[in-house]
């Protein structure tokens, strides 16, 4: 999982200021800028020169490769533009795994799933914004994209941990939907392995990559219909034509700052999302008149802080949930379960108090005591001579050197210590889900009640500041089940395509589990290669 990809952050009162003209950022020209001032947005066809051509162009090689790669197994020529000076995008620096409902190792290992049950987790786990059509997509062919890598040479494991974010919801399943790839190359995991390995299939079936070469405009021809891409290499047109298609599969915008203020509810901090996503694929597909979902939405995860350095390490609940730790605002206040999934517990963050005008929640401080540091880490690293970790002897040092309501968090603490020693959480329901036990406890403790939760009894005591990161957007151009991009009266763009951070994805503004990021980017992938296969 990727830990230190640092941004500036964004003030409050310059998001709250921007967010009055939300509504047109889509015709702003600073917005459109990474596109190339003074140029025309949508490129003609009779304006173009080739460079190349290929029946299938894709633009980002993260989880887009899938597009490419089942494309060329479909005996089409594919090409692979990348603005970075090599593969992966986001999806290189990420945990690399995917959400699979009723995959081949459940079935290995007889745990029950179906594809009912799918469906009728994933209608409650994207939260009202996704669609029927979306989610079938999805489920109906998510396990075809598997068995489809596997033919690549690429098999996977059923992860541990970070597996459904909501068990206990209808059609929920405890554990084995998250897979990961089980790595064949040396010295790499992850997701790091992940790309490199789809790439080296890519290659073997004649898949073209271009590296350093950024996408800027989509080329239409009198009907319409997307035929290329005018790409920028070296300063100069790069242009490549498309027989078949265009796939955007460019990532979010999370280093847009523009697409951020206007389009997020709210500030995020250090997103993890590799320097290159910001928004090109969108702003191409807007320029085409394309129709937007979810735009507002992150898939949010909960970042540690050092602010000297300029840096952020994802705070999660393999972490924060450990008993003997506890996480409160400046007020002294716990506000979420601790020990639950990342994207539910960025979005506690983000609670305004309209008598101060401020997220109550912006900044928080992770707060464990001596028997948490004796055991676990903090960022990945011991607690001892950690940059993001500050020690004080007493609860009441720590208070008054963070600006800490003092008496507040004495009293949060004592009623924490009291439930936490019978094993409950009557407040935020800490230990209670089986994602939090399976992810966030310490199941090897038999000296507590519950493996999640514990008294903060000894110091000295171990702090580190804690903002709402993200892990990357999740909206983008609207798309059916084909991938196919839809203009604002629904109707199809030909030839245009998008998936991933890139659209307005079937996970709608939910993270039903681990992998559903990088699951839904190559699943789509294939769907859209498919669909381009199939046209005359």
């Amino acid at each position: 999982m990727s830990k230190k990809f640092a941004s500036k952050p964004m003030s409050r009162r310059s998001f709250l200021r921007s967010a009055a003209v939300a509504g047109t950022v889509a015709a702003s020209s600073g917005a459109l800028a990474g596109i190339g001032v003074g140029k025309p947005k949508v490129a003609h066809a009779q304006d173009v020169t080739w460079a190349k051509e290929a029946d299938v162009v894709v633009l980002g090689s993260g989880t887009g490769q899938m597009a490419a790669i089942r494309a060329a197994a479909n005996g089409l020529s594919a090409i692979v533009l990348e603005k970075a000076p090599f593969a992966g995008g986001t999806t290189g620096i990420s945990g690399g795994g995917i959400w699979v409902p009723n995959n081949y190792r459940m079935q290995e290992l007889g745990i029950p799933d179906s594809r009912e049950q799918a469906i009728e987790y994933m209608s409650h786990a994207t939260f009202g914004q996704s669609t029927p059509e979306l989610i079938e997509a999805y489920v109906d062919n998510v396990n075809l994209m598997v068995e489809f890598s596997r033919t690549l040479g690429i098999e996977w494991d059923i992860l541990p941990y970070f597996q459904d974010y909501y068990p206990e919801f209808p059609g929920g399943v405890p554990e084995g939907r998250t897979l990961s790839p089980i790595s064949t190359i040396e010295g790499a995991s992850g997701g790091g392995a992940l790309v490199r390995m789809l790439q080296a299939a890519g290659e073997e079936l004649g898949v073209e990559y271009i590296f350093n070469t950024a996408a800027k405009r989509l080329v239409v021809n009198p009907d319409g219909e997307v035929i290329g891409v005018i790409a920028e290499q070296d300063g100069a047109d790069f242009n490549v034509r498309a027989l078949r298609g265009v796939v955007l599969a460019t990532g979010g915008f999370d280093h847009n700052p523009e697409m951020v203020t206007h389009f997020l509810r709210g500030p995020i901090y250090y997103p993890s999302a590799v320097r290159g996503n910001t928004g090109d694929g969108h702003l191409m597909a807007m320029a085409l008149g394309a129709n937007l979902r979810n735009m507002n939405e992150i898939f949010g995860w909960p970042v540690f802080v050092d602010e000297e350095a300029g840096i952020g390490a994802n705070a999660l609940a393999t972490e924060l949930g450990k008993p003997g730790a506890i996480v409160v605002n400046t007020r002294g206040k716990r506000f979420f379960n601790e020990a639950s999934a990342y994207d539910p517990a960025t979005r506690s963050f983000y609670d305004y108090d309209n008598g101060t005008h401020t997220y109550e929640n912006i900044p928080a401080y992770f707060i464990a005591d001596a028997a948490y540091a004796s055991r676990y880490t903090i960022a990945y690293r011991p607690p001892e001579d950690n940059p993001f970790v500050t020690k004080y002897d007493t609860l009441a040092e720590l208070a008054t050197a963070l600006g800490i309501d003092g008496a507040a968090l004495e009293e949060t603490i004592a009623r924490f210590n009291e439930y936490a020693a019978q094993g409950i959480d009557p407040d935020y329901h800490r230990g209670e889900s089986a994602f939090d036990q399976l992810t966030g406890g310490d199941r090897t403790r038999t000296d507590i009640a519950n493996p999640c939760l514990a008294p903060l009894t000894e110091g000295p005591y171990y702090t580190a500041k804690i903002l709402p990161g993200s892990l990357g957007t999740c909206g983008g151009p609207q798309v059916n089940a084909n991938a196919q991009v839809l203009n604002v009266w629904g109707e199809v763009i030909p030839n245009l395509y998008a998936v991933g951070n890139s659209s307005g994805n079937p996970m709608g503004g939910g993270y039903p589990g681990g992998g559903s990021t990088v699951g839904v980017g190559m699943t789509f992938g294939f769907i859209a290669a498919n669909h381009m296969a199939e046209k005359a």
